[in-house]
């Protein structure tokens, strides 16, 4: 009956996006085949989770049963438009399977539309993983790279006024510009990584040089101001084969998290230890994260503070898991605060 609506054959022809038509139970009765698909296969009669590869629709039940579904701006779309009858739009993202490594993120617009006395909703996914980019790249990238150089500049003119505390200044400049370089690679890492063309490159590590890189990192780093980063010595025999800069970047992460979710006057705390099959980082502090924060952590763009936002931890997972061949995980409860964890595997020296 859709397939053979003139009203909806030309809908699907003449918009330029991902388009489906979904019955009231969810599922596709028709799409213009720009969805992604995977291996050429029928998504009729799936549910847009699922014609999308998403992992939470693996889940009993399929697209919508999953805790993380309560926070899917598409699904809320989707029902919102059938409870109400009018169109409703939300921003979705998508860790779809089909695409390894990143998630599908989309605006979504769901409106109503009767055939034949029948009704359906519309569902329109217009990919929006470049504004996202772009946004992220305004917010935080460009936002850190002025404060460094508004850091130097300050520095710089220690230097020149004759009563000024020349030694401290040119400490102060080469940490600063040591941060931007790092900023910069860490910027083009994660563009790499998420085109697949990242290349790790693994040599050994002692884990003592590792840590000790990272309190260096964080002695003057801005989010530890009026707050401790407390790095305990680590078992000298412990040494990894790894590739060093991804995993500094990936525990940097971890630790810049932590301090944004610490207030003043708070600690958080990094140490590693010996697990059954290998060696874990762990950084925590006393904040606590709801469920809905929970279920959406790792997914890219997404971020409690404000938009652009949401790389830290999406970096984290993509960086310990895809490259490194880690586990990246997290613990949250009030009794023991909030825990981020990358486990990775390790030979025991002597």
């Amino acid at each position: 009956m859709v397939s053979e609506s003139p009203i909806v054959t030309a809908l699907l022809e003449a918009v330029d996006a991902n388009l489906l038509v979904l019955d009231l139970e969810r599922q596709i009765v028709a799409h213009n085949g720009r969805a992604i698909v995977g291996a050429q296969r029928s998504i009729l009669g799936l549910r847009p989770g699922e014609a999308f590869g998403c992992k939470n629709a693996r889940m009993a039940g399929g697209c919508g049963m999953a805790p993380a579904c309560r926070s899917c701006g598409a699904l809320g779309a989707i029902l919102g438009c059938e409870r109400h009858g009018r169109p409703i739009e939300a921003e979705c993202v998508i860790p779809s399977e089909l695409v390894p490594g990143r998630a599908l993120e989309f605006n979504v617009r769901a409106t109503p539309i009767a055939v034949e006395g029948s009704r359906f909703t519309v569902l329109s996914l217009r990919d929006i993983s470049g504004e996202k980019r772009k946004e992220a790249l305004e917010q935080t990238f460009f936002h850190d790279l002025l404060n460094t150089v508004a850091g130097l500049a300050g520095w710089a003119e220690q230097l020149r006024n004759a009563a000024g505390d020349h030694a401290r200044a040119s400490e102060r400049i080469e940490i600063l510009a040591r941060r931007l370089e790092r900023e910069i690679r860490d910027q083009r890492a994660l563009k790499l990584a998420e085109d697949g063309t990242l290349s790790p490159s693994s040599s050994e590590l002692h884990v003592g040089e590792l840590t000790a890189q990272l309190q260096i990192a964080f002695s003057s780093h801005p989010l530890a101001r009026e707050r401790r980063v407390t790095i305990d010595e680590p078992p000298l025999e412990l040494e990894l084969e790894t590739d060093p800069t991804l995993l500094l970047r990936v525990l940097t992460n971890m630790v810049c998290n932590a301090l944004e979710a610490t207030p003043a006057g708070g600690e958080v705390r990094v140490w590693c230890e010996r697990c059954p099959r290998g060696i874990r980082f762990l950084v925590r502090n006393d904040g606590v994260m709801s469920l809905e924060v929970q279920e959406r952590v790792f997914q890219r763009s997404f971020s409690t503070k404000a938009r652009g936002r949401g790389l830290g931890t999406y970096g984290m997972k993509l960086f310990g898991e895809s490259y490194l061949g880690g586990e990246v995980s997290f613990t949250s409860t009030p009794e023991s605060g909030t825990t981020f964890c990358i486990r990775l595997p390790v030979r025991f020296g002597a």
